[in-house]
């Protein structure tokens, strides 16, 4: 007998818990999709928040891997979507993957928006099994795609951590 994959969570309780995540690193937010997130500083970052469910739906991937599909607000079937870089705020593309039935045992996932910055209405992203199982007990865990995206994982409480790596890491490239 297989267990039932756990619910979906509302955009809300997504808000909710990136912003819990974070903690008193915020200094303001503000809208549900995206949702906008300033930092205080020593991390200013402004930062603008496209948060999904991430999923292992049984015949829908591989068993060892998890995955979400990018809808963006507003985007129409056949038509490509762009991630928003305006305003000096940084695009997070993110998802966040229950490991269990409790709605706080999971951990957000992190894709690399710069290799992401257009594509098809409900693209698959996809993130293997074991760098959400090493991100619940490593502050935060990372993985290399075939195309070069290093992927990070990190439970709420990581969170800003994983965001300045992500930072860290974009830096690097853009510097290279």
């Amino acid at each position: 007998m297989s267990e039932a994959a756990p619910q979906r969570l509302s955009k809300q309780t997504l808000n909710h818990l990136f912003i819990e995540g974070l903690g008193v690193s915020v200094k303001q937010h503000s809208g549900v999709n995206p949702l906008l997130v300033d930092l205080m500083p020593p991390f200013p970052l402004r930062i603008r928040a496209y948060l999904y469910n991430c999923t292992n739906p049984p015949g829908g991937r591989a068993p060892d891997e998890y995955k979400f599909q990018i809808i963006l607000p507003g985007q129409q079937r056949n038509t490509r979507g762009m991630l928003d870089y305006s305003d000096g705020r940084t695009p997070v593309l993110a998802a966040y993957a229950r490991v269990t039935d409790e709605v706080k045992g999971g951990v957000f996932v992190l894709w690399d928006p710069y290799k992401h910055k257009e594509f098809a209405y409900s693209a698959n992203m996809q993130v293997r099994t074991d760098t959400i199982i090493r991100a619940l007990y490593e502050p935060v865990a990372s993985s290399v795609r075939a195309n070069g995206e290093i992927i990070l994982a990190a439970r709420p409480e990581h969170l800003t951590e994983a965001l300045w790596m992500r930072v860290e890491i974009r830096l690097k490239e853009a510097t290279s």
